[in-house]
């Protein structure tokens, strides 16, 4: 009888113990399952390349791990790991007030595309990236470079180099400055030591990033002003500035108004020949430049105003030295000109202040 009861229990025991070693293994597979299902926790596990982890199954789901950790793989088996930030290219954008006290995101790896995850002045979420646009241009492509993304904006190369397409893909590059015409005027004494600019590029309209005797500041360019005179406009031409100041036109032409806009000119030039002396009493100006008269003809002084006359123009020969052995009235004007003396004598100076017709030497 005792024999008998001794094997009944042994046999309940052991189908208690079936029956919970199955219920175990059910609730394993079930967690198991539960914990993959789960969603995962924002960022990247770190690669497990080099890692020879122990080969145990210590977590089967981020769900099971502490804090911002996640199930990782460890080369072997899986356990709770910090994960990989990631850090996207870009800044994030200055906050501006404030938004939802909610944190949307936990690093740029949890934010889709380029986007990263930034504060919002209360609480964090996704947003576009604010890109640094370096000052200066990218140099043109000549043939192609590497097909390989180097770079993905100013902000990811160092120093002032850009972001530049090498003709298939991008890599960081030195910039090409545009040099606005013009001088920089000459600094005197000392300004403000801040770097203010860099190039002409950061500079408005026609100014230049000029020093300011300590640091770089925006000034109006010194404009050299070539010699001549600027012909004057027939009429209307275009109405575009395609020059800043005679510093920006070729050899010797000048920057000259065409009647609406500003254009590289030759100068006006003055016609041979000097105007005769007049005291007339006409105060009418009748011309401004040579170009007003006709033939070869000058815009000279009247004595009061101007007019188109005839140039003086001298005799052939050249005048003495010295009148030493000449009498006469020699302070006084007696001619103005050469041809105010008769056959080939010249008006010359005499050595006392005056001109008198002298015989050409």
């Amino acid at each position: 009888m005792n024999a008998r009861v001794c094997c009944s229990l042994i046999a309940v025991l052991l189908c208690l113990s079936v029956c919970l070693s199955t219920t175990d293994a059910k609730k394993h597979v079930r967690g198991k399952r539960n914990a993959r299902l789960s969603p995962a926790k924002p960022g990247v596990c770190p690669d497990d390349k080099d890692m020879i982890g122990v080969c145990v199954e210590d977590c089967f789901g981020d769900r099971e791990c502490p804090d911002d950790e996640k199930c990782c793989s460890n080369g072997c088996g899986h356990q709770c790991m910090p994960p990989y930030i990631v850090v996207k290219p870009g800044f994030c954008p200055e906050t501006v007030g404030f938004g939802p006290c909610v944190e949307k995101c936990s690093g740029d790896g949890s934010c889709p595309n380029n986007q990263k995850c930034c504060s919002n002045g209360c609480g964090h979420q996704c947003m576009a990236p604010y890109r640094v646009v370096k000052p200066g241009f990218c140099p043109e492509t000549v043939g192609f470079g590497p097909c390989v993304e180097k770079c993905s904006g100013d902000g990811s190369c160092p120093n002032n180099q850009k972001c530049c397409s090498n003709g298939c893909g991008h890599q960081c590059m030195a910039p090409y400055r545009a040099e606005k015409p013009g001088s920089c005027p000459k600094p005197i004494g000392f300004g403000l030591c801040a770097e203010m600019c860099s190039s002409d590029n950061n500079c408005p309209n026609n100014q230049k990033c000029c020093s300011n005797g300590c640091g770089h500041q925006c000034m109006a360019p010194y404009t050299a002003v070539k010699p001549g005179s600027c012909p004057k406009p027939i009429g209307a031409g275009l109405c575009v500035e395609k020059c800043s100041g005679d510093g920006s036109c070729p050899n010797n032409q000048k920057c000259c108004s065409n009647g609406c806009g500003h254009q590289c000119m030759a100068p006006y030039r003055e016609k041979p020949g000097v105007c005769p002396k007049m005291n007339l009493k006409d105060c009418a100006q009748l011309c401004s430049l040579d170009d007003d008269c006709p033939k070869d003809q000058k815009c000279c002084s009247s004595g009061c105003g101007r007019q188109c006359m005839a140039p003086y123009k001298e005799k052939p020969g050249v005048c003495p030295v010295s009148f030493a052995g000449v009498k006469g009235r020699c302070a006084e004007e007696l001619c103005v000109s050469d041809f105010d003396c008769p056959r080939n004598q010249k008006c010359c100076s005499s050595f006392c202040g005056g001109r008198m017709c002298t015989p050409a030497s």
